[in-house]
């Protein structure tokens, strides 16, 4: 709360600097908006001021006698027509050139010897590219003279002119005065680069040569409006309003201190506290934090009616997960017999089954040979006794400990061979197998007795290759015939071979792929990353 009323004081005196620069900005604007006015008004005085003098210079250069006057130069025509207007028109000087840049004729006001021209033959041409209304200031003895310039008898382009008329006024003090007079301003004109500091404010309009070199500068004086006064009142009402603003936020503050954040910070410290001791005397209030002081205590009532409800909950939940995992666990225990009473006893007992069929058929021609393959019955019998009590029992078999897996899987193919004509041949890997933990040698060696009675059952193979590779940090286990093959996508969802392959294949964390066509073998490959490797 503080940190908001600090911020609304912040926006407060923001506003009153913004309207403060905004009225100096309003005062600079004025001032300069009274500089520019007053620069036209100057400029357009001038400009009446010359409109004798340019009329002058344009209608002598349009009249014709003047074009003859180029030609027979008569001195009575030009006094009479051209000195004797200079007073009418309120004109000091003129001169009349011609094309090839000569003097024809001069007169002046003033006595003494006649003025030069203001400007040679270019640059008048100089003069007649800027547009109409030809004029330069020049420096004389007489002092600063503007000078007008038009060409006398020009074609229809405004060029190839005949000569020129120039006619020039004295900027004399009479003429200051007047224009002085004229404008109400006080003008004086200051060489370049001098001007008055000491007033509050000047305006400086530079007159230049046919060279744009400043020869003069006209300077008036303007006395600024004195914003002083208003300057002062706008101060004072500012401190008025900034002073009332800080009243304002003190006794909102206080207020806000008293009425709501101390019972704020009470409710809040019975919150931390979770004791409603603390805001028994706000609960008693009729205003609204008295009502929320109330609802906090309602809520003190019903967390602990909750946590009560929770802690019944949670010894039921508790309860209710030993029960689930109880039969979570006993379902696991029930599928991993199945599976394995399928891929082991039962393997075993269909091995024995072959056997005994094996024995059968050689009964009467080799009687010695079904002998030998009896007795090979018996002991997978006795081994299947054996495993059925490790089964009972709840352990697995205790050979692959002592043995090894490539041991193991050696007498797996042993066994095999002995109860039916068929070569089993097995390849595997040192180093692979002595990757392999406890857990993966078991489940590789049901895979490898899966795949073989499945290659001797369905597919009447006469050779099987085993396989144990180690390819990258993955054991490949490849069990290959050349038995009848299948088709996967018909064999998929029938019997529990292929599911219970898929099912050890993912408990070893890897992948079964089977490749297999009718009349082409099968190949079963298992990939499963190595605890060595992970590690």
């Amino acid at each position: 709360m503080t940190l908001l009323l600090g911020l609304l004081l912040i926006v407060f005196l923001g506003a009153l600097l913004v309207l403060r620069r905004g009225a100096q900005a309003r005062i600079a604007e004025l001032q300069h908006e009274s500089r520019r006015n007053s620069l036209h008004v100057i400029k357009q005085w001038i400009d009446l001021s010359n409109q004798p003098l340019q009329r002058f210079a344009r209608d002598f250069g349009e009249w014709p006698e003047l074009a003859a006057f180029l030609d027979h130069r008569d001195g009575r025509w030009a006094e009479k027509n051209l000195r004797a207007n200079l007073a009418n028109y309120d004109a000091h000087a003129l001169w009349v050139i011609s094309a090839k840049g000569e003097l024809l004729y001069s007169a002046q006001t003033n006595p003494g010897p006649p003025l030069p021209p203001p400007a040679t033959l270019e640059e008048l041409a100089k003069l007649a590219r800027t547009g109409p209304g030809h004029h330069l200031f020049t420096e004389s003895r007489d002092g600063l003279l503007q000078v007008w310039g038009e060409p006398i008898a020009p074609d229809q382009t405004g060029e190839n002119a005949r000569g020129w008329l120039l006619v020039a006024r004295w900027w004399s003090p009479r003429f200051l005065a007047n224009l002085s007079r004229l404008a109400e301003m006080t003008l004086q004109l200051v060489p370049p680069g001098q001007h008055d500091t000491r007033e509050a404010d000047r305006l400086l309009l530079p007159l230049q040569d046919i060279r744009r070199n400043t020869l003069r500068q006209l300077q008036t004086i303007l006395p600024l409006p004195d914003f002083t006064a208003s300057l002062a009142a706008d101060t004072l009402a500012v401190r008025v309003l900034l002073l009332f603003g800080l009243l304002v936020i003190a006794t909102v503050w206080l207020g806000v201190q008293q009425w709501i954040l101390r019972p704020l910070q009470q409710i809040s410290l019975s919150l931390a506290r979770e004791d409603p001791a603390g805001i028994a005397t706000l609960r008693k209030g009729r205003d609204e934090l008295g009502r929320v002081a109330e609802l906090v205590g309602i809520s003190f009532a019903q967390k602990q009616a909750m946590l009560l409800l929770g802690e019944e909950r949670q010894r039921a939940e508790q309860q209710l997960r030993k029960s689930d995992e109880l039969v979570r666990r006993s379902l696991e225990l029930r599928a991993r017999l199945a599976r394995d009473l399928h891929d082991g006893v039962i393997q075993s007992i269909y091995a024995a089954g072959l056997g005994l069929e094996s024995a059968l058929s050689d009964l009467e021609q080799n009687p010695t040979a079904a002998r030998t393959r009896l007795a090979n019955c018996r002991q997978s019998l006795n081994s299947v006794i054996r495993e059925v009590r490790g089964f009972i029992d709840g352990l697995e078999p205790e050979q692959i400990q002592r043995h090894g897996f490539a041991q193991e899987l050696a007498a797996l193919a042993r066994s095999m061979q002995a109860l039916w004509p068929v070569r089993i041949v097995t390849k595997v890997a040192a180093a692979a197998a002595r990757a392999l933990e406890i857990g993966q040698e078991i489940h590789a060696l049901h895979i490898c007795r899966e795949c073989i009675s499945n290659a001797l059952r369905h597919g009447e193979a006469k050779k099987i290759l085993i396989i144990l590779n180690q390819e990258a940090g993955l054991a490949a286990l490849t069990v290959r015939d050349d038995g009848h093959g299948f088709d996967p996508a018909q064999a998929a969802g029938q019997g529990y071979g292929l599911k219970n392959l898929a099912a050890r294949a993912r408990e070893l964390g890897g992948a079964l792929q089977v490749d297999s066509r009718p009349g082409h073998g099968t190949a079963v490959t298992v990939k499963f990353p190595l605890k060595e490797a992970a590690a």
